[in-house]
């Protein structure tokens, strides 16, 4: 039951409020009390908003980094002495 109430502390949705390793093995050791776990939804909605925003912030790099590739893909036409082809390969096996 020990081991279930520590996990239960270790998940803690703010990580402000997890315990450190050192704090972990001293509860599991019998050593130090295991907290309470605390489920008030006022205390963790600022910690989920933040993972939905981190989330969309992820979202829009993916999408970014995708428009970005695809410009990056087509051929540009103009008068250079430099060659179309890559400087690098983009696949390191393709060497």
């Amino acid at each position: 039951m020990r081991m279930t109430k520590v996990a239960l502390v270790c998940t803690n949705p703010s990580p402000a409020l997890r315990p450190t390793m050192s704090a972990v093995v001293s509860m599991l050791e019998g050593k130090l009390g295991i907290e309470e776990l605390v489920n008030d939804p006022r205390i963790y909605g600022d910690d989920f908003r933040f993972v939905a925003l981190r989330d969309k912030y992820d979202e829009l790099l993916r999408q970014t980094s995708t428009e970005a590739g695809a410009l990056m893909d087509h051929t540009v036409t103009g008068s250079s002495s430099a060659s179309t082809q890559d400087l690098y390969p983009r696949d390191l096996y393709s060497l």
